[in-house]
């Protein structure tokens, strides 16, 4: 059932982009000749207007089909008006990021609905570890940790992003401590793999979250207010975005192994097994589940908007790569040219799934 329902997440989610495609072509007066969610052949399809509507044997993946997308869409020996390349560069551009531009509203949306009724770890200090480099600095509880090696720290994840390229150096952390911004330095020890400063964070609670009442006014926790979820709610998708910036930038830096990737199928056996421990957690059950599986739709989502800005062949960042080439030529590139680069730069997507895919399936045996 939890293998269910991460399929259904990454369904939607890939739903969600190929709509943005959808919506922003048919209002740019593109002909859409197929909307399809799924991939290999139909098992399901009805016809509305000029769009074919399907639904395709492999839940992953999905395609908004446009005219003249790839080629030179004819009608009466004339180029079709209603084709994608005989509309303006900026036109196009907008159906490119109309997909981004939906997962990026639908992970904010999502990120601010969870922050209204979850409670989650902040950057403000509740307590120490046992030895702990930060208090023997002079860090306080109740300091809320504002910069770490310069970096910005606006939500909790801020925190490992900055320390994650920690070697035991001395590190800089600013605090603010009722107002006033302080600055330490702290030499970082070495825990369960990680390079630590020892502090215990606080937690927020959501507007709507129900806070026990002994922890009111108590140092590091505290209820937030209902325009602060908007607040947090960006902050959260903006560093789920970084987040995947880092993990690329290391992929091709070799600081993380191929081997590392997770695909597809990876995705959904991590997504269906933290459902299912959420749910069979004390005090967890369905509401438990449903508040995880929806934040790992704010992950996924994010993460879909970043990597399809990719300038990389048949990724929507590709295509925009190519819009700009046109938009400084003043000409464009001929499209058979053009769909002939997207359609190696799609092979060669399709053998990284399939060595992907690998390593999932791999990793069951293991």
């Amino acid at each position: 059932m939890n293998i269910f329902l991460a399929i259904l997440v990454f369904t939607f989610i890939i739903l969600v982009h190929e709509l943005g495609h959808f919506w922003a072509a048919r209002r740019a007066g593109i002909k859409v000749v197929e909307f399809s969610i799924g991939m290999g052949p139909r098992i399901f399809h009805f016809k509305k207007g000029d769009t074919i509507y399907s639904l395709k044997l492999f839940p992953i993946g999905g395609s908004c089909r446009m005219l003249g997308e790839d080629e030179e869409a004819m009608e009466d020996g004339k180029p079709n008006p209603a084709s994608f390349n005989q509309k303006s560069v900026g036109w196009r551009a907008i159906v490119m990021l109309g997909g981004v531009i939906m997962n990026f509203a639908l992970a904010l949306i999502l990120s601010i609905i969870i922050s209204m009724f979850n409670h989650f770890p902040e950057a403000t200090i509740q307590g120490f570890t046992t030895t702990s480099p930060a208090r023997e600095a002079g860090v306080m509880e109740g300091d809320t940790i504002t910069r770490i090696n310069g970096r910005r720290i606006n939500v909790h994840g801020d925190s490992g992003l900055a320390m994650m390229d920690a070697d035991g150096s001395p590190i800089t952390i600013e605090v603010d401590r009722d107002g006033e911004r302080i600055t330490f330095e702290i030499s970082p020890h070495y825990y369960n793999e990680r390079w630590m400063i020892g502090i215990i964070w606080g937690r927020a609670f959501g507007v709507f979250a129900d806070m026990p009442a002994e922890l009111y006014g108590q140092t590091g926790f505290r209820q937030v207010s209902f325009f602060e979820s908007f607040a947090i709610g960006f902050h959260e998708v903006s560093f789920f975005v970084r987040a995947t910036v880092t993990g690329v930038g290391r992929l091709f830096t070799h600081d993380i192994n191929f081997e590392e990737l997770v695909g597809p199928i990876g995705i959904v056996d991590m997504v269906g097994s933290q459902i299912d421990q959420a749910a069979e957690a004390e005090g967890g059950g369905a509401m438990a589940a449903f508040w995880t599986m929806l934040r790992w739709t704010v992950l996924l989502s994010a993460n879909l908007g970043v990597l399809n800005l990719l300038p990389l062949p048949a990724l929507d960042g590709g295509r925009l790569v190519f819009l700009a080439i046109e938009a400084v030529r003043k000409k464009p590139l001929p499209p058979e040219k053009e769909g002939m680069v997207h359609f190696i730069g799609f092979a060669a997507l399709m053998v990284l799934v399939v060595i992907v895919a690998f390593n999932d399936i791999s990793r069951f045996f293991n």
